[in-house]
């Protein structure tokens, strides 16, 4: 095996002892108290899922855990000797590596320069050791199985293999505790394959893996022991292949019931009509769709496949190389999203906090602004008691609570930032919408409501094609179901045909 198989500084033997434990562990933020009372033992070659809802507390305690955070109380052991793990360098220096969910890359720099990053090879007169940094990058690249360049800026690299890029960073010195935060949801099936691969090799080499996802089929295919987080504290400890529906209850706190809501379907006339359309960028050929009033389509495929650069180049996002956009029976040609919006066509992003979300801004003025120009509130100047009752409206609408509008969108978690994002949608004079993977990051609990928000904006007749690389959220939500492949649409599938093996064989 390779380097990064290899014993970590003090690596853990095979005396049964903890790698790493946590006692006690709360943290106060003023009044708020983020964590309370958690106790964990993280044992060698253990895989410990953290699972909770938005907000239960999973990233205060891993940013703990990784030096980045420090409790207010209780304590940290490391072998069994307590420890002040007071800056991330020093967790570092224990053998404790983190993959958060915001990475921590030099966009202008290579990916070997960021494998490398603080820890760079010198060669004898003192200089950077350059090819020798890039050839260690490029063994680990291959040893990982990663479809990625080790002289590719990071810059000019996608979300997944920019997330790929800090997972090399992780494993290049073998850590003894590694800790993984949503490590799936930007990455291709291939890629999430090889990623499993690392884990269970890490496991065999005696790491311990503390490992954050939503999606809970991962937690019987890579965990031992799953740890659940509600308000805060620790509500139970259990083995990784217990049933999903008990998680969901230890989670939420509710008796699990049906995820997705039932979606009757009302066709009515054809809204959004996509014939032969080809983007600019490529990654779009020939795709030809249509969707009705009252009607949710689904977009399935694989990462990489052209369906986000789809619902851009509907948006006007991506310009349009070929084909047609038809919104009820007219042709449309967008130029810029603004025009999209105009005429009645909304495109919610995938990547909620880089293009559909001013982050530092309030909730309150992510949700109200844009009506300013195409919306209700329409107008030159800014009319707070309307606009207050709009936001309240909407927020009602999403299950957003009204109480935090005007704090930062950033304070939040994934879920009621996406829920910042849909009232947002619905500020507007919209009736034809694009949702791009609405539920990346977004617990159980969050998906339910923003599920239901989908079912009666359908009900209302709103046409919404949804486009997502969840295929169960698809199965649940769908009325059809489109397959793309290689830019294409290949496949197409009533409700009353849903299969998933048969789905899935057209993904290749």
């Amino acid at each position: 095996m390779s380097q990064m198989a290899a014993a970590a500084p003090g690596a853990p033997g095979t005396n049964g002892a903890p790698v790493l434990k946590a006692c006690g562990l709360g943290k106060r933020y003023g009044a708020h108290q983020a964590l309370q009372g958690v106790g964990l033992d993280l044992m060698p070659g253990e895989v410990h899922v953290l699972f909770g809802e938005n907000g239960a507390g999973k990233s205060t305690l891993i940013s703990m855990m990784a030096g980045a955070n420090q409790p207010s109380d209780g304590h940290l052991e490391i072998m069994g000797e307590r420890v002040e793990l007071a800056t991330v360098a020093r967790a570092r220096a224990l053998g404790i590596r983190a993959v958060f969910q915001e990475f921590s890359l030099i966009p202008h720099l290579s990916v070997a320069d960021n494998i490398a990053l603080g820890e760079e090879s010198v060669g004898t007169l003192g200089f950077l050791a350059k090819s020798a940094m890039r050839a260690k990058a490029a063994r680990l690249i291959a040893d990982l199985g990663f479809d990625l360049d080790a002289d590719a800026l990071v810059s000019q690299l996608s979300r997944g293999k920019q997330q790929m890029v800090e997972i090399c960073k992780a494993v290049g010195q073998a850590p003894r505790l590694l800790i993984l935060d949503e490590p799936t949801a930007s990455l291709t099936e291939h890629d999430t394959q090889a990623l499993f691969a690392l884990v269970r090799r890490l496991k065999a080499a005696g790491t311990s893996i503390v490992y954050i996802t939503h999606r809970m089929h991962e937690i019987p295919e890579i965990g031992d022991t799953v740890t659940v987080l509600r308000d805060g504290r620790q509500v139970a400890t259990v083995p990784a292949d217990t049933e999903a529906d008990a998680l969901i209850e230890l989670m939420t706190g509710r008796t699990a019931s049906d995820i997705y809501p039932e979606c009757a379907r009302r066709p009515g006339k054809i809204r959004l009509e996509l014939k032969h359309l080809s983007s600019a960028c490529g990654r779009v050929k020939d795709a030809s769709l249509e969707v009705r009033a009252g009607e949710i389509v689904g977009v399935a495929g694989l990462v990489g496949c052209g369906k986000s650069e789809l619902g851009q180049t509907i948006f006007g996002a991506i310009g349009t190389a070929a084909g047609e956009v038809l919104l009820d029976g007219r042709k449309v040609v967008f130029r810029h999203p603004a025009d999209a919006i105009r005429a009645g066509l909304w495109y919610s992003p995938a990547d909620r906090k880089h293009d559909g979300l001013a982050m530092m801004r309030s909730a309150f003025d992510n949700i109200g602004l844009s009506s300013l120009m195409f919306g209700r509130n329409r107008g030159f100047f800014r009319r707070p008691g309307q606009e207050g009752r709009l936001v309240s409206e909407l927020s009602r609408q999403v299950e957003f609570p009204f109480s935090r509008a005007h704090e930062p969108v950033s304070n939040f978690s994934g879920g009621n930032q996406q829920k910042t994002l849909l009232a947002k949608g619905l500020a507007q004079d919209i009736d034809v919408y694009v949702f791009d993977e609405p539920t990346v990051g977004v617990d159980v609990g969050a998906r339910q409501a923003i599920y239901k928000y989908f079912s009666e904006l359908s009900a209302r007749g709103a046409a919404i094609l949804l486009i997502s690389s969840d295929l169960p959220e698809l199965l649940g939500m769908s009325h059809r179901l489109l397959v793309m492949r290689d830019g294409r649409t290949v496949a197409g599938f009533g409700r009353d045909e849903f299969d998933e093996h048969a789905i899935l064989e057209q993904f290749f």
